[in-house]
């Protein structure tokens, strides 16, 4: 089935999985079929992608106790050449936004553990805000990109 013009210029992808690393791999294979018939640029896709697969890996490892079950709410949004990227997950209180930077000038064998792939979310990204909002961490991202079509 072919998109449009105007289908093309505002399309919304939305899911809901089980935070589990097979759930999270079969919905960014979604993101990026979607993306593709959207007609945004392969680049930006996987920098979408990536972005996804960090929040919601961080959320999967660290945000739920031992034997804890949750979800990822996952909603990209494209309206033109901005892509609006919305991952959520009801797991313990995480401000991507404010985690410390990492030491990225140490020899390798120096530096602490973590942190690369939040500053690479926040270097990819045009924006990244996040809320707690009703027991569940909100982390918006946004890129702006010139469409295929």
């Amino acid at each position: 089935m072919e998109q449009n013009e105007a289908d093309v210029q505002c399309a919304k992808f939305e899911r809901t999985i089980e935070a589990g690393i097979e759930p999270l791999i079969e919905v960014m294979e979604q993101l990026e079929a979607f993306c593709s018939a959207a007609g945004v640029p392969e680049p930006v896709t996987v920098q979408l992608n990536l972005v996804l697969e960090e929040l919601a890996t961080n959320a999967i490892k660290y945000g739920y106790g031992a034997g804890e079950q949750g979800q990822i709410g996952v909603c990209l949004t494209l309206n033109g050449g901005r892509a609006s990227l919305t991952v959520t997950d009801d797991g313990n209180e995480f401000d991507p936004t404010v985690a410390p930077s990492p030491d990225i000038h140490s020899k390798l064998e120096e530096r602490a553990i973590g942190g690369l792939g939040i500053l690479l979310v926040m270097r990819m990204m045009d924006s990244v805000c996040y809320q707690r909002r009703d027991g569940t961490n909100v982390v918006a991202v946004s890129k702006t990109f010139a469409p295929l079509r």
